[in-house]
């Protein structure tokens, strides 16, 4: 029994029915090689029912198989580095954990912080000392017992102390913060997951450390990196679509488009990388996931092209049901595929561009027109 390809075809009585009285019945068929007289006519009424494929020429797509994984998108990692010198006294956050802007990460204590906060108390004494010179002053020179000069002197001093207290209060707020117990907070400066983390209690960090202590990525949008062989490189261009699956979710694909190609050469590996930026609204894609990838692309040289659910298989040939002018209006054609891509197959015998192909119900008009 021929059957379509990509399409389940489910005749009901009633769709039996219909074609039946659409089309009458004869005592011979002919294909449109055979020359022998048709035995069923298409009626005008039965034509309206059916979907109808125009054959069209286009550039022939091809698909090249590829495998990458999953990266964070670099736009929204944030590496993340005590400016200062302590002693982890809590980690807050573990990897994996989904933290939000402003969380508290770790916690650690510095004698630097210390500095900082005794300097801050020393300038707001400072300033406190300045306001009361200045009230004084100012009530001296009111009543004639100061002059002007020791009243802007005043006025100086207290403008220097707060300036002090804005920049110890500064310097406090760009390293944490802080606290009466001179501890220094790590916080989070975005919403994210903890991808990494190199700290742990009791351990001594030092500012010169080169590995943040959490490195935080939005995985709401993730990077796939693609591993393209030199084989391959003329044929991957910057916004060829591709399709990428997981071994987590087979049945799943996720689309996107060629953004970036990377034009060097890993030396170990002879790959060149490829980058694909991924919406991953539902966290499904986790950084280092292998993925394997299909890209599409577009050959200089055009094909005539139809949708592959019009298609016929019968005794190992391929055939398709062309609309005719002439009576019965219908035409078996044999047709060769030279290559299907998705749900689109590109014919290199059997049909021109501008042949209008029946796209539904076709088995039941073919077993029809063979008897």
């Amino acid at each position: 029994m021929p059957y379509i390809f990509k399409q389940r075809i489910v005749t009901s009585v009633f769709g039996i029915g219909l074609m039946a009285a659409a089309l009458t019945a004869c005592t011979s068929h002919k294909t449109e090689e055979s020359g022998e007289e048709q035995g069923w006519v298409l009626s005008d009424s039965m034509l309206h029912t059916l979907r109808i494929d125009t054959a069209t020429a286009r550039p022939v797509e091809s698909e090249i198989s590829l495998t990458g994984k999953i990266a964070p998108n670099e736009d929204e990692v944030a590496r993340i580095f005590p400016m200062v010198s302590g002693v982890v006294t809590s980690m807050k956050a573990q990897s994996g954990d989904l933290v939000k802007a402003g969380e508290t990460l770790a916690v650690l204590h510095s004698p630097e912080m210390a500095g900082y906060t005794a300097d801050q108390s020393v300038n707001k004494s400072a300033l406190a000392t300045a306001k009361r010179n200045l009230d004084v002053a100012e009530s001296f020179y009111k009543s004639g017992l100061s002059s002007q000069k020791e009243l802007e002197e005043a006025r100086a001093e207290y403008a220097k102390a707060e300036a002090e207290l804005n920049r110890a209060n500064t310097v406090l707020s760009i390293n944490g913060g802080g606290n009466a117990k001179s501890d220094y907070l790590v916080k989070s400066p975005i919403t994210g997951f903890v991808i990494s983390r190199s700290g742990a209690e009791h351990m001594q960090w030092r500012p010169d450390n080169t590995e943040p202590i959490f490195v935080i990525a939005n995985l709401r949008s993730v990077w796939a990196m693609i591993n393209v062989y030199e084989s391959d490189i003329a044929n991957v261009k910057e916004g060829d679509n591709v399709a990428i699956t997981t071994l987590s979710y087979p049945d799943k694909i996720f689309n996107g488009k060629v953004q970036k190609l990377y034009n060097t050469l890993d030396p170990d590996n002879k790959v060149m990388k490829a980058r694909v930026s991924i919406d991953n609204p539902d966290f499904l894609l986790k950084p280092e996931m292998f993925v394997s990838v299909k890209a599409q692309r577009h050959a200089a040289a055009e094909g005539v092209s139809i949708p592959s659910r019009g298609i016929i298989f019968d005794n190992d040939k391929q055939y398709v049901l062309v609309l005719t002018h002439a009576e019965p209006k219908i035409a078996i054609r044999e047709i060769t595929v030279a290559r299907t891509v998705e749900d689109r197959a590109y014919i290199s015998s059997g049909l021109k561009e501008g042949d209008e192909v029946i796209a539904s119900r076709q088995v039941f008009i073919y077993e029809s027109l063979k008897k």
